[in-house]
């Protein structure tokens, strides 16, 4: 029985993933019974970061795939060169390996990013791959998967442009992980890691950022909120600043760094700017700014 609190240690030390101890559990319980990981959660919780440290933490190949409704079966799994063929026939030196059959024959994982805007063609290829450890290459081979491949994907439950519901049948192959935001404190504990933050001013800039973060995921005026980014990329900016007490300052950088990260609902007369403006004064004004 693998001992599943002192992994989940070993990888926040050595990967510095602050808190997500649950989610990390699961993670490793589920690899330690080689199953498939389906990775669930908003724009910028951190499913990459994780699935790479997993990764690496089993001392993995990392194969990363980036769906969308472009990527073909062939691209997945692998293709004969033609003018190979040609020259040499239906063999090994003519056939260019995709991701799947490369994480497969040497062992590693296959990262899938977004797997929901896989064709359903695609996700065809991946059924017997998943659930038997096998791959069969027409005119070829059957590939018989090495014991340390394993599959992480994940998806956006809120995306629906370019979509493609994920069938049952592969659902079926995947153990399901769910990350949601992380705590207020947990959030400021990573925007000072990853904005290398380390002026006596810290920690103030990092509690404004995350909390302008937060209300733009509160305001009945935005759709969609920030994620953690845009909370660390204001931070960077407002570093940058002769003055870090300046309103104007902080909107400016607020402006600059949540613009393309919010959608606003349907039907206002306010603009993001002005949204983002008023969002950033509220902040300050009960931050005890001065």
């Amino acid at each position: 029985m693998v001992d599943t609190t002192k992994a989940v240690k070993e990888i926040q030390d050595k990967y510095k993933v602050i808190g997500r101890t649950e989610e990390l559990r699961q993670i490793v319980l589920t690899h330690s019974v080689s199953k498939n990981l389906l990775i669930e959660g908003e724009v910028g919780v951190g499913k990459t970061r994780l699935s790479k440290a997993i990764a690496e933490f089993y001392d993995s190949n990392f194969y990363r795939v980036d769906c969308s409704e472009e990527l073909l079966p062939h691209n997945l799994v692998g293709y004969f060169e033609p003018p190979l063929v040609i020259a040499k026939g239906y063999i090994d030196d003519s056939y260019k390996y995709g991701p799947l059959a490369l994480a497969m024959v040497n062992g590693g994982c296959l990262f899938i990013n977004e797997i929901n805007r896989m064709p359903e063609s695609t996700q065809n290829s991946l059924l017997t791959s998943l659930d038997e450890g096998i791959l069969d290459i027409p005119k070829l081979k059957s590939i018989k998967a090495h014991k340390d491949f394993f599959v992480i994907a994940t998806q956006n439950p809120t995306a629906h442009v370019g979509v493609t519901v994920l069938g049952e049948a592969l659902k079926d192959r995947f153990i399901w992980i769910n990350l949601n935001y992380q705590s207020p404190e947990e959030e400021i504990s990573i925007i000072k890691q990853e904005s290398n933050l380390n002026s006596g001013n810290a920690d103030k800039i990092a509690i404004i950022s995350q909390n302008i973060i937060q209300i733009t995921r509160e305001s009945t005026s935005i759709r969609r909120g920030s994620s953690i980014r845009g909370a660390i990329d204001l931070a960077t900016l407002i570093t940058q600043y002769d003055n870090d007490n300046s309103s104007k300052n902080w909107i400016e950088a607020a402006v600059m760094a949540l613009y393309n990260k919010i959608e606003l609902e349907d039907g206002l007369t306010q603009s993001k700017k002005e949204i983002i403006t008023n969002i950033v004064l509220a902040v300050l004004n009960k931050s005890d700014f001065q």
